[in-house]
């Protein structure tokens, strides 16, 4: 169980030892399986949110897919941009004049990091809303956030807690993923 001693050396090992010690065969399988998914996903810290969807049933790897695809929109300003000015159509303005007007204002690093910011807040009110969803809300069809298997089959497994998550997840990438290659 390579992704497991591996992990062990970086973290607490007493604490992990411990925690892994506790789980059965088929557990300790379905560990070492997410950890190499987290790690190849570029997760920093795949054992804690490996460990705790094995022992605590939470579809972790599904939460981490999710917030890693709301930091990566954060971090998309160019293709924000594009996007707003493909959807938007209320807006009346040349939103890449705006954009350079804006640069020469401010400038470009400014102005992304703004965007950036602004971006970051409009994303953890998207993840209250999916982590609220609105199941049976005034007596109308509801919905909520689910995880799906390889085969597109709901696992019965909801997708919530993101907004807890959000703020921080960013120092969870790893800037460069592990390939597996090393190991």
């Amino acid at each position: 169980m390579k992704y497991i001693e591996k992990y062990l050396t970086i973290r607490t090992p007493k604490y992990y030892s411990l925690q892994i010690s506790k789980l059965n065969d088929a557990q300790k399988e379905d560990l070492e399986r997410l950890l190499e998914k987290l790690e190849k996903s570029g997760s920093r810290d795949p054992l804690s949110w490996a460990l705790s969807e094995v022992q605590e049933n939470i579809p972790q790897f599904a939460r981490f897919s999710m917030l890693k695809g709301l930091v990566e929109i954060v971090d998309d300003v160019e293709g924000n941009i594009g996007l707003s000015d493909d959807v938007d159509e209320d807006y009346r303005e040349d939103i890449f004049e705006i954009q350079k007007r804006l640069i020469k204002a401010i400038s470009e690093e400014e102005l992304n990091a703004f965007l950036k910011s602004y971006t970051k807040g409009v994303m953890y009110q998207v993840a209250n809303l999916i982590d609220e969803g609105n199941a049976g809300a005034d007596n109308q069809p509801g919905w909520v956030l689910s995880e799906i298997n390889n085969d597109g089959d709901l696992t019965g497994r909801f997708i919530n807690g993101l907004h807890e998550s959000l703020s921080e997840f960013e120092n969870e990438l790893d800037p460069e993923p592990d390939d597996g290659n090393d190991l």
